[in-house]
């Protein structure tokens, strides 16, 4: 009884052992940084994001902007952008073309043309470019995706020209939904794409591509911390942004009609309702958009909407309005605000669900167009080729404001001569 408890009690120790390396091998087992084989294609599949590059790379251009001096013309900036049909519509940031007098487009297997500006929209850092049909026919266009079906942690690739090296491609995951961004308008651009996908200057314009290749968003900026911040090391650290597909979805049509886009405009300044404002104010609801301030004609003051007032030194002030609902849909932030008010164009009426001094109130009102006069100055959004000397801390802080994120000017402007 003995000698078969002792052999028994030997194979499991073998077994034991056995399982342990087994175990072993698994956390510890051949591959790159301790990952094994079937790990690490489970974190990247090669084979499937070489297929989406080939399919999708010849639909990706770099775009070169020029600008004209007396009788010749000067490199101003470089990009990217992707063909969105056979007829040679290109979609790329505005901020990649602003300003450009030429822009110059090369493809993939070394062609070049020119292209034409037609439409622009600056609300959400988006430009439509043409190139003629015949430069484009042997090139399959990208797919457009849906945007609003990206979720954290889904695969994300991007392809474009980061310091003008054509038909580069980075992978990562789509990191988070629904942030904001600051455009060259004072209002934040809505339902914008985090990744982690190395985004630098020269990706602009380029496309975000999901697992089947379909463009899920418009790589538009990035993030760095000023702690970290190494300008030969510009993609450690940061965090990339894309423009959502959908937003382009619902534009191309009036992109193609060679104008100029302007958003609805309401015309109020206003703050998200937190928890301390709510408090600080006394409100009777907990969730929307307090107005602080209403703009003289504007479709807000025409409707009676009214402003926070004055308070006494060192209090909120009190009495304005909370927007709580746009046609009946809830309102909670100034960003869901903002995106409700984009699914209308200027002329259409709304009704707005507004708390004022306790009372549940409705008021309807034609949204305005966004006023030219309110459109910030054109900032630099195109980045030449630095040499590493001239490479210099930016000026400013490359940090969150609210409601969303300033578009960092990573590189200096170039020295006089």
């Amino acid at each position: 009884m003995y000698g078969v408890s002792k052999a028994f009690a030997l194979a499991i120790t073998s077994l034991s052992a056995a399982v342990i390396l087994v175990v072993v091998f698994a956390w510890q087992g051949p591959g790159l940084n301790n990952v094994t084989p079937s790990a690490s294609a489970a974190l990247f599949d090669e084979q499937l994001v070489q297929g989406i590059y080939e399919q999708a790379s010849p639909a990706v251009v770099d775009i070169n902007v020029d600008r004209k001096l007396e009788d010749s013309f000067n490199r101003l900036g470089f990009g990217s952008g992707f063909l969105v049909d056979s007829k040679g519509h290109i979609v790329t940031n505005n901020h990649v073309i602003q300003g450009a007098d030429r822009i110059r487009i090369s493809f993939m297997d070394g062609s070049s043309a020119e292209a034409e500006t037609l439409g622009t929209n600056p609300a959400n850092d988006l430009a439509l470019l043409k190139v003629s049909a015949e430069a484009v026919k042997n090139i399959k266009p990208l797919t457009l995706g849906d945007s609003g079906d990206a979720k954290p942690g889904q695969l994300a690739i991007a392809i474009g020209s980061p310091f003008g090296l054509g038909g580069s491609i980075t992978v990562g995951v789509i990191s988070g939904v629904d942030r904001t961004l600051n455009s060259d308008l004072s209002r934040p651009i809505s339902g914008v794409l985090q990744t982690d996908a190395l985004i630098n200057p020269g990706n602009s314009g380029g496309p975000l591509l999901d697992r089947q290749g379909k463009v899920v968003g418009i790589n538009t900026a990035i993030q760095v911390s000023l702690n970290d911040f190494n300008p030969r090391n510009l993609g450690r650290g940061s965090i990339g942004f894309a423009v959502p597909a959908n937003t382009l979805v619902n534009l191309l049509p009036r992109l193609k009609e060679n104008q100029v886009i302007r958003p609805p405009w309401l015309g109020i300044t206003a703050a998200s309702l937190e928890p301390l404002l709510v408090e600080a104010l006394d409100l009777t609801v907990d969730h929307g958009v307090y107005v602080t301030q209403v703009m003289s004609g504007s479709p807000a003051n025409k409707a009676g909407l009214v402003a926070a007032g004055l308070a006494d030194r060192g209090r909120p002030p009190k009495g304005g309005d909370v927007i709580v609902a746009v046609d009946g849909t809830p309102v909670r932030s100034v960003a869901g605000l903002i995106a409700m008010l984009n699914l209308h164009l200027p002329g259409d009426e709304v009704t707005l669900g507004l708390v004022r001094d306790g009372e549940n109130l409705e008021v309807a009102l034609n949204l305005g167009e966004w006023p030219a006069d309110r459109e910030l100055q054109p900032r630099s959004r195109n980045f030449p080729q630095p040499r590493p000397e001239e490479f210099t801390q930016p000026k400013n802080p490359l940090v969150p404001s609210t409601p969303g994120f300033e578009f960092p000017d990573l590189f200096p402007k170039k020295r006089s001569r």
